[in-house]
């Protein structure tokens, strides 16, 4: 199933109109919600140098006490398949199915948190790595709108996360922002998708094929498919 186009322009009109990084991520959590989600973690950093790493969260936990434990990113099943450059959304769980030893207590601490299944959405490609992780509501009802919906969020995913990017925001004291990207060693690094990606992302939320966005935008289907 699609959106129509009114209803998302309506959507990312929402998030251009908040007020700063904490408005921001509370607006995305009420879109999610209303496409089967129930809260959401997202994270930004190179590829091959986590001395900066911006992470973020609708809720402080159970991620703050997670980042506390150590550096989970050198582990983490997540972290590697967008750094190996995922760029289609994809399962959280499947993610998680087979973890190495050293990062299975995060995956059960998760799932006693009731954050068991969700959809990950990459929002940059290698060097730059990072992605926005909306976890699933428990219901059947959820997951299957959260699946449905998953184009849709991919994009609206990239436009918050390319939003908070820029705002290069401080660390809070809520644990809702963790760490910053302000570094000069990465000033000026592309941690989102470029215009031209976040466009053939809007035409595939609103149910064209490869071949209607190559047309529209006047691009190769090869070169829409390797954005999608």
């Amino acid at each position: 199933m699609t959106i129509a186009s009114s209803t998302f322009d309506e959507l990312a009109g929402r998030l251009d109109a908040t007020a700063g990084p904490s408005e921001l991520i509370a607006c995305f959590h009420a879109i999610a919600s209303g496409f089967g989600g129930i809260g959401f973690v997202a994270s930004a950093y190179l590829s091959d140098d986590y001395s900066r790493i911006l992470l973020y969260a609708s809720q402080a936990q159970p991620f703050q006490s997670l980042d506390a434990e150590g550096p989970w990113w050198t582990d983490d099943p997540i972290a590697a398949r967008l750094a190996a450059g995922e760029m289609r959304p994809f399962s959280y769980e499947e993610a998680w199915s087979d973890p190495l030893p050293s990062a299975a207590p995060r995956w059960n601490a998760l799932v006693a948190a009731g954050l068991d299944s969700g959809i990950v959405f990459p929002t940059s490609r290698p060097p730059y790595a990072g992605g926005v992780l909306v976890f699933a509501g428990p219901e059947p009802s959820q997951r299957d709108a959260l699946k449905t919906n998953a184009a849709t969020l991919h994009l609206l995913a990239t436009y918050m996360h390319a939003a908070i990017v820029d705002l290069a925001p401080d660390k809070d004291t809520d644990g809702i922002i963790r760490n910053s990207l302000l570094s000069e060693a990465i000033e000026g690094k592309r941690f989102k998708l470029s215009e031209r990606e976040r466009d053939c992302l809007r035409w595939l939320a609103l149910g064209k094929t490869a071949q209607d966005i190559a047309d529209i935008e006047q691009l190769s289907v090869h070169t829409v498919r390797s954005y999608l």
